[in-house]
């Protein structure tokens, strides 16, 4: 079915999320932390001066980069939770009956100049006593997301973008994320299985008590749940028994209140390509692409085709002055080439547009990926 492209960028958007071939993909960048560190350091472009990311976003034609983080977060009951610094370390601290445990983070002065978090260098869970607590802790914990000022947003953004609704990590991932680290996770696998099963089999249940339902009612038609899955650290056995069929039940809720799923994608993951279709991803985020990882948007495109939405494929390194505009342009280039007249692409950076980057590299896509006027079949 041919009919008139999009007029808006939200809308454009949108068509690539039903199908739809474009002459030309739209362009959805980070550029927030590149943003952030220029203004502080006074290096951003006279021609930006006193400009909003926004402002910027609205300059160039990129389809705003809407991101509503809803930042799921467990709560317990009393005063469990106490956070303090001690010089450039973060402390959280949780005093749970008969046990303490404490997470410490550590960020540097130019991380947090550019809103950037800092270094977990120690979790709250690395043996069973410490698992154990966590998990008589669950019995009375809830979950809290903010969501409610998410349709002012969608509003706010109108028709420059198509916002996303970000929930974090699942829960198996969010245990080895946030509690335990990766390594003490595959400790705790491999020593004490029975009670870390138990603890995700009670994070599962917390997540569909308390997120599902309130995320899946906002306005948002793109909502991101997953992020990180890599071949090193969440490999095809692991997913396949503890991420599989929570993204399936999951994703599928997600089909029947009429949105799409998607998961941030920016690392390494040639392994678990069958999988997330499997898992019934619709989009993948920040898509990490060569050289920062091994597969091209053709390796992609080859498994996945029009059945999930390939955003990035700009490698966030690539905006960085050590690395030659002339290598930045090749890949610029070929991307343009194989996307043309295509389905299933937005433009996008993995992860980010980083601080210092060459704020001309980000205007040459403007050029690159103009927003058309020209017809387009569903």
């Amino acid at each position: 079915m041919s009919c008139t492209i999009p007029q808006t960028r939200r809308q454009r958007m949108q068509a690539v999320f039903n199908g739809a071939t474009l002459p030309v993909p739209p362009v959805s960048i980070r550029i927030n932390l590149w943003y952030q560190d220029a203004v502080s350091r006074g290096t951003l472009p006279k021609e930006w001066s006193g400009d909003t990311v926004a402002d910027i976003e609205d300059r160039l034609g990129f389809c705003r980069s809407a991101r509503w983080r809803a930042g799921p977060r467990l709560v317990f009951p009393g005063n469990t939770v106490k956070e303090s610094d001690q010089g450039d370390q973060h402390i959280t601290r949780y005093e749970f009956p008969g046990e303490a445990l404490e997470k410490v983070e550590q960020r540097t002065t130019e991380q947090a100049r550019a809103g950037m978090r800092g270094t977990t260098v120690r979790y709250p869970v690395n043996d069973k006593a410490s698992c154990s607590a966590l998990l008589k802790a669950m019995e009375n914990a809830w979950l809290e997301a903010d969501l409610a000022g998410l349709a002012d947003f969608d509003r706010e953004v109108g028709d420059a973008g198509l916002p996303l609704l970000i929930l974090g990590s699942c829960p198996a991932h969010a245990l080895m994320l946030d509690w335990f680290g990766y390594q003490n996770f595959f400790y705790a696998l491999a020593d004490y299985p029975e009670i870390l099963i138990e603890l995700i089999a009670a994070f599962e249940t917390i997540y569909r008590r308390d997120l599902w339902e309130p995320a899946l009612r906002t306005p948002a038609e793109l909502i991101m749940h997953g992020n990180h899955l890599a071949d090193a650290t969440t490999p095809p056995p692991l997913f396949r028994r503890f991420f599989l069929p929570y993204f399936q039940h999951f994703n599928a809720r997600v089909h029947e209140a009429g949105k799409k799923a998607l998961w941030h994608a920016d690392a390494q993951m040639g392994t678990l390509l069958e999988l997330v279709l499997e898992a019934g991803f619709d989009g993948a985020d920040c898509l990490a692409t060569a050289p920062l990882v091994k597969q091209t948007m053709a390796d992609y495109d080859q498994v996945w085709q029009n059945r999930i939405v390939k955003w990035g494929g700009l490698p966030g390194t690539l905006f960085n002055p050590e690395i030659p505009e002339t290598e930045f342009l090749k890949h610029v280039e070929a991307l343009q080439s194989f996307t043309r007249d295509r389905s299933g692409f937005i433009i996008g950076a993995s992860d980010n547009v980083m601080p210092g980057a060459c704020w001309k590299r980000i205007k040459m896509l403007r050029d690159a990926f103009p927003f058309e006027s020209k017809a387009l079949n569903f």
